[in-house]
C-alpha cells in the first residue's frame, strides 16, 4: 500500500509539473485605476489638501478603512484633484508586516504603491499570522497591469527599501503614531493637523476635508 501511494504522489506531481496552484485573489483596482501617482503619493500634486495616512498591511483596522472609507475618499475627493493622500506604511502589527511594506514601497518606484495597498487588504489574512507568502505575492502582482514583477521582487529585498522602512518609522516616531491607521491633515495654508486614530466613518473624513477646503 504505501509503494502504490508513493508511485500516486510521483504522478501527481508529474502532471502538475511539480508546481503549486496559484492562490485565487481578489483584484479591484477600481478605486486607484487612472488617478495619478508619484511614489507613495495618490492624486495631483497640486491638491489644496493633503490626507497623511500611517498603516499597516497586516492591520484590520486599516483594512477595513481601505475597503469601506477609501473608495468614498477617492472618488469624492481625490479623483477630481482636490484632495491628495500620502502613505506612510510601518512595519509593527504582524509576522507579514514589513514583508508588506516592503512590497508597497518597491512598487512605488513603479508608481504602482496604490494598486499594491488595494490588493494587500482585500486579501489580508491574519495579522498574527506570516500570510504573506511568496505564492500570494506573485499571485497580487501579475493582478497589476503594467507592473513588473522581477523588478518588484528585486526592489522589494533591497538594501535601499530597508532604509526607506526606516525612515518611515522615524517618522512615525516623530508624530507620536502609536497605533494604525492614524491620519494627518494639511490644510491649503502648509499647517499640518492631527485628525483621528482609528476608525473614522467617510462622512466624518467629508467634514474634516470639506471644512478645509473651504477654510
Amino acid at each position: 500500500m504505501l509503494a502504490l501511494a508513493a508511485v500516486a504522489i510521483v504522478l501527481a506531481v508529474t502532471l502538475t509539473g511539480g508546481k503549486s496552484k496559484a492562490p485565487t485573489v481578489t483584484a479591484d483596482l477600481s478605486s486607484v485605476s487612472g488617478i495619478l501617482q508619484n511614489a507613495l503619493v495618490l492624486g495631483s500634486p497640486t491638491a489644496r489638501v493633503t490626507l497623511t495616512e500611517y498603516l499597516d498591511t497586516s492591520c484590520p483596522i486599516c483594512q477595513d478603512y481601505a475597503l469601506n472609507t477609501f473608495p468614498t475618499l477617492s472618488q469624492q475627493y481625490v479623483r477630481g484633484g482636490k484632495v491628495k493622500i500620502e502613505a506612510r506604511v510601518v512595519s509593527f502589527v504582524g509576522p507579514s508586516s514589513s514583508r508588506g511594506r516592503d512590497l508597497v514601497l518597491a512598487a512605488a518606484r513603479q508608481n504602482k504603491a496604490w494598486q499594491m495597498l488595494e490588493l494587500l487588504y482585500q486579501n489580508q489574512g491574519n495579522e498574527a499570522d506570516s500570510w504573506l507568502t511568496d505564492d500570494l505575492v506573485r499571485a497580487l502582482a501579475a493582478k497589476i497591469p503594467g507592473l513588473d514583477v522581477d523588478q518588484l521582487l528585486k526592489d522589494a529585498n533591497s538594501d535601499s527599501v530597508q532604509s526607506e522602512g526606516v525612515k518611515m518609522d522615524h517618522e512615525m516616531q516623530s508624530d507620536s503614531v502609536s497605533g494604525t491607521p492614524t491620519f494627518f491633515l494639511t490644510t491649503p495654508d502648509g499647517k499640518r493637523h492631527f485628525l483621528t486614530t482609528g476608525t473614522y466613518p467617510p462622512s466624518a473624513f467629508a467634514e474634516k476635508l470639506d471644512q478645509a477646503l473651504n477654510g
